[in-house]
């Protein structure tokens, strides 16, 4: 019979987060990991195997922690330009944050690890694919209510990519760029495209 597990896996995968998300995969070291997370070796090699298969299962969590929300920000009811408007906005009120100027975990990553580690280029294509979908089917759904001028279906994919893009770029400015007034009239000025 197996033991139960003496540790919270939410709470380990959370403070292996926080580690990879401040430091960065490479920056992290499994001795950093251990004392993080307050584990010894074994337990790190038994839960989660070794520190790349952490970083894999860290990236989910964080997808479904933090990707999640996004995409439910555009499935919300009501208008979806006003949908896609609140997406920005959330996004920029939260590089204000401590948390958010440490950028995005998947944008991180992609700036890392994904021209070398196949696992975290799939995953992080995933995630871009999924938000980028949220995207144009909120400007579908804009384009039938009214609320957006009338494109072509090649136009729309355009402009969910020229709005992921952006999206992308502000995290990445965000990292750097302590003026968050300045970050809103980007993100304005992105938003101006729905016109």
């Amino acid at each position: 019979m197996a033991r139960p597990a003496k540790y919270d896996r939410d709470v380990m995968l959370e403070k292996a987060l926080d580690l990879f998300w401040t430091r960065g995969y490479e920056a992290t070291s499994v001795q950093d990991l251990l004392t993080g997370l307050d584990i010894h070796r074994g337990t790190l090699y038994d839960s989660f195997g070794d520190k790349h298969t952490l970083y894999l299962e860290v990236l989910d969590f964080y997808q479904k922690k933090v990707g999640a929300k996004l995409l439910t920000i555009l499935q919300q009811p009501g208008s979806k330009k006003a949908a896609i408007q609140a997406l920005f906005q959330t996004m920029v009120n939260n590089f204000a944050t401590d948390n958010g100027r440490r950028g995005c975990l998947y944008t991180n990553a992609t700036m890392e690890l994904s021209l070398c580690d196949e696992q975290v280029a799939a995953k992080v294509a995933l995630s871009q694919q999924q938000l980028g979908q949220g995207l144009l089917k909120a400007l579908q759904e804009a384009q039938a209510a009214g609320e957006i001028p009338s494109r072509s279906p090649q136009e729309l994919q355009v402009l969910a990519a020229f709005l992921l893009n952006n999206l992308q770029g502000l995290r990445v400015l965000a990292r750097t760029h302590e003026n968050v007034r300045e970050l809103h009239q980007i993100a304005k000025l992105a938003l101006a495209a729905l016109d």
